[in-house]
């Protein structure tokens, strides 16, 4: 790896469509960091969090949960994040049990726009720039396992859409403290999840612009998850002697091997299309299937784990 590589942001941010993999990438790049020694923190936005079930414990609430030395996860709550803001860092736990905390309250703030988002990055902000200094707790790297597709690349550009509305005293100091987070290379950066399918490579090719837009910078990589590199070295190819005899004698495997040629295809297009796109270029992650045999979530967090430690040096 070149040492021309500019640095991850401490908070990075994985990105992409839906079903592209993003829960393990953010997993496996955790667990990345963890083997180089950094205390790491996952963060999750979803109903139902995979991440820790994979590493055999429960479901991760609002607490971060140690999941494997160094690796933690955790899964962002709105209301238990306005209790942290209201009771534990301005001490107005009054006011957050009879106004903020009310049912009527909770509704309102979660239909107004954007501002669930706002308190997701202040969140962020929070963990990476406050919290050791009122809790102790250092996060070396946070990494955020993103909303999918066009959702993501809105939250990121929503504080500097928000920031033309006429606001002031807490919301005001909010909205610039994340600002500050997203404009700053050595605070925050993003990379981007894709598949060799068809509609993800669709939603790929519209994200990396409007991503690129919104944070202002370029995203720092392309992930191309469960790459048939390995099985297919060339899209090019034809089939060889020996895999034409042995699709003759087995009929369906002709139509596989179609697949993974245009597989294929599809990885060499977002390779050389968006991959320049990027700081540090595209990386082709294998496909489990193709391993020696199938693989647990967790095992395949710990191989790609494996594969991407070196990739993190500067």
């Amino acid at each position: 790896m070149s040492s021309d590589n500019p640095p991850l942001g401490r908070v990075l941010f994985v990105l992409g469509k839906g079903g592209v993999g993003r829960s393990t990438i953010s997993a496996a790049l955790g667990a990345a960091f963890a083997l180089r020694g950094e205390r790491v923190l996952v963060v999750e936005w979803t109903l139902g969090e995979p991440i820790a079930p994979w590493f055999g414990y429960s479901p991760a609430g609002h607490a971060a949960v140690e999941i494997a030395p160094r690796l933690s996860v955790m899964n962002y709550s709105l209301a238990e994040t306005m209790r942290e803001y209201f009771v534990e860092h301005l001490g107005l736990r009054r006011l957050h049990e009879r106004v903020i905390a009310s049912h009527a309250m909770q509704v309102m703030l979660r239909a107004a726009p954007g501002f669930e988002e706002l308190f997701f990055l202040g969140r962020l902000q929070w963990l990476a720039t406050t919290a050791p200094g009122e809790t102790g707790v250092t996060w070396d790297r946070i990494i955020v396992d993103a909303p999918a597709t066009g959702h993501a690349a809105s939250l990121l550009g929503m504080p500097a859409h928000m920031s033309s509305l006429p606001a002031g005293g807490l919301f005001s100091l909010e909205l610039g403290r994340v600002q500050k987070l997203l404009a700053d290379p050595s605070m925050s950066s993003a990379l981007v999840v894709a598949l060799a399918e068809e509609l993800a490579c669709e939603e790929t090719l519209e994200l990396m612009p409007q991503l690129a837009r919104e944070l202002g910078r370029p995203p720092v990589a392309l992930f191309i998850n469960r790459s048939v590199g390995a099985a297919v070295p060339d899209a090019a190819n034809q089939q060889p002697p020996w895999l034409k005899t042995l699709c003759e004698r087995v009929p369906g495997l002709a139509p596989l091997h179609q697949e993974l040629l245009e597989r294929r295809r599809r990885e060499t297009m977002l390779a050389t299309e968006l991959g320049p796109r990027t700081s540090r270029g595209a990386v082709a992650l294998p496909d489990g299937l193709f391993s020696e045999g199938p693989l647990a979530p967790r095992d395949l967090v710990g191989s790609l784990a494996a594969q991407l430690r070196d990739w993190l040096a500067p």
